[in-house]
């Protein structure tokens, strides 16, 4: 059984409870990241983080986007709050990165700037084939990482990747994203959802064997691997100079 949790404008949450399987759908046009935006999704993580195991979390976006990034047009229009709008955005990618289970973004279409930053805060990825891309747009539009999406991007990609994808703003389609480790696995649009949601159910206690999950653990053993990430999205601010340390 199905049943809807959260719906607000297009950002909607649903929990199977056949399997588990939470899954946050974004459908808000291009998905671009602004503060309605923002608060919309934090509450629908926020009913995944307060649910009881077993549970899994799928974030999938609708037709042509998965997110288009920042939403640049109402950072123009608002450039005094713009700075407390981005911080907003990293705790909740933060708070995904360490979720106490397994995460995973199933990439519907193109996934553009703050749009893989959402996509790198899961623990796997899943992306559509033949169309869609995603990609590090910053040095294209003359815009800095700022420090909560670059410590994310070092903590999900190889050196030769943010050589290539952050200096150079590359495209990947599905094929080259697997090979530059962006991406798990691809497959037809037809079966995203079946795919990600199979990886997620993967990632449970029971389908592991472990003996003694803890969650609260489990959460602190990525905080652990992912530190300098999770330290700059939950503790960084836009305005801190690139050369800054936490």
């Amino acid at each position: 059984m199905v049943e809807t949790l959260f719906d607000h404008e297009g950002i909607s949450l649903e929990h199977d409870r056949s399997n588990g399987i939470f899954t946050v759908l974004l459908n808000r046009g291009e998905n671009r990241c602004n503060p309605n935006w923002i608060q919309d999704v934090s509450k629908a993580i926020g009913v995944v983080e307060a649910a009881d195991h077993p549970k899994a979390l799928v974030i999938t976006g609708c037709g042509k986007f998965f997110s288009n990034g920042l939403d640049v047009d109402w950072m123009s229009q608002h450039p005094k709050e713009t700075p407390s709008m981005i911080e907003d955005l990293w705790k909740v990618l933060g708070r995904i990165l360490v979720m106490d289970c397994r995460t995973v973004a199933a990439i519907n279409g193109h996934a553009f700037g703050a749009g893989l930053f959402l996509c790198l805060a899961c623990d796997y990825r899943v992306m559509r084939t033949k169309r869609g891309f995603v990609n590090f747009p910053e040095v294209n539009l003359g815009m800095r990482l700022a420090k909560g999406f670059s410590e994310l991007a070092k903590a999900k990609c190889t050196v030769s990747t943010l050589r290539e994808g952050v200096l150079s703003a590359k495209r990947y389609g599905s094929g080259d994203a697997i090979s530059a480790g962006l991406i798990d696995v691809e497959c037809p649009v037809e079966g995203l959802r079946r795919t990600a949601e199979k990886l997620a159910m993967a990632g449970m206690a029971d389908k592991l064997k472990l003996v003694n999950f803890n969650p609260e653990t489990f959460s602190q053993i990525k905080i652990e691997l992912y530190t300098d990430a999770y330290r700059a999205l939950t503790m960084g601010t836009a305005s801190s100079p690139s050369h800054s340390r936490l």
